[in-house]
């Protein structure tokens, strides 16, 4: 099994150290993670400026690019194979309910996702990487699973999974969740600069708003490990029928000028 190892934090992170060191226990791991952090950077491409490789150990390159753009080039060039599986990992924090649009973790597995490879995201949900070891055990033990379960090689897939900061023994089961909801962010932070103009920082995510049971915050908080299947397709399916009669009727109620 041959994976490849991303993630948002850059390649010094200790989360993605951690699941490379789990990782490559059962499987041949490459990393080709960011130089530097790239939190919230989503699916973004770098198109304006040149991207150049580092090593910075045998099987460990950085790149001075986003999350989106390691896993990019390593699928079109840089590894030379298709791997059977991207890991996108460990984020420092969560990545639930909204948070996945903006999560650059997220936006590198769904590259390799759109690249026709079985993805995953794993996130912890507390800050701070307390018991980062054992997300990590626990991320490996998934690989093996899926790998058990003949899932890998078959057709692609994009899975979120959210652990708590749990040790081992003690972290529940896997919960199939629906993504949860937040409130609006916090309001923006504005400080003044030493020269005298407003810096404008971004709030922190809201809280949680929907964390029914079935979400991902709910089994979060219950101590399972959260599991969502993605998908890419943003069309909103249900109101195809009524944006279509809608816009029929403005269209008849147009006029030449």
């Amino acid at each position: 099994m041959r994976i490849l190892l991303s993630n948002d934090d850059g390649y010094r992170a200790e989360g993605l150290q951690a699941l490379h060191a789990a990782l490559r226990t059962v499987a041949d791991v490459e990393v080709v993670a960011p130089e530097h952090n790239n939190s919230a950077k989503s699916n973004a491409l770098t198109l304006n400026a040149p991207l150049y490789v580092h090593e910075a150990a045998p099987g460990v390159r950085y790149v001075n690019g986003t999350p989106a753009d390691c896993v990019h080039i390593a699928l079109t060039g840089l590894l030379g194979y298709r791997p059977d599986l991207v890991v996108s990992g460990i984020n420092n924090g969560a990545n639930m309910g909204d948070d996945t649009l903006y999560s650059g973790t997220v936006g590198a597995a769904m590259e390799g996702y759109l690249f026709g490879i079985p993805a995953m995201a794993i996130s912890l949900v507390d800050k701070g990487w307390a018991h980062i070891e054992d997300a990590a055990l626990k991320a490996r033990d998934l690989v093996v699973h899926l790998q058990q379960q003949s899932l890998l090689g078959t057709r692609p897939w994009l899975l979120n999974v959210n652990m708590p900061n749990m040790p081992y023994a003690q972290m529940g089961g896997l919960k199939m969740c629906r993504l949860g909801r937040r409130h609006a962010a916090e309001p923006v932070i504005t400080q003044i600069s030493p020269r005298g103009e407003t810096m404008y920082w971004i709030g922190n995510a809201g809280p949680a708003m929907d964390d029914a049971e079935g979400t991902d915050f709910h089994a979060t908080r219950h101590g399972h490990i959260a599991v969502t299947p993605l998908k890419v397709d943003l069309t909103e399916h249900e109101h195809l029928g009524y944006w279509a009669q809608g816009l029929a009727k403005m269209k008849n109620s147009e006029t030449r000028p």
